[in-house]
Parts: structure tokens; sequence; C-alpha cells
């Protein structure tokens, strides 16, 4: 969360709208200047060989 913002990484092996997790994320910050700051969101790899991610800002 930066300036009152709050966001979720949030990923799905199939789209659909109850299959959104956010199990095994792990997030870092890489810079934070006050103003902007960048995150890097690692997640662990799919059992069907492909994930969707999305960014959930309620």
């Amino acid at each position: 969360m930066t300036g009152g913002t709050q966001f979720q990484v949030q990923w799905s092996e199939t789209l659909g709208a109850a299959g959104w997790s956010g199990s095994g994320v792990a997030e870092e910050v890489l810079s934070d200047n006050g103003t902007v700051q960048q995150v890097k969101a690692t997640l662990p790899a799919g059992s069907l060989g492909r994930r969707f991610v999305r960014l959930r800002v309620p």
C-alpha cells in the first residue's frame, strides 16, 4: 500500500470468477521515492503450464 492505494496481485489457472487467489504471491519493493513505488510480484508455477495474473484494486 502506498499513498492510501491498496492492491492485491492475484492469479488463476482458469479465469473463472471464483478461481482467483493470492496464495503464494511474494511482493518485493524495488524502489520507493515517496511518490512512486515499484513492486515486483512473483508467484508459484502453475500445474497446467500457465497462470493468468491480475492486479486487483478495490
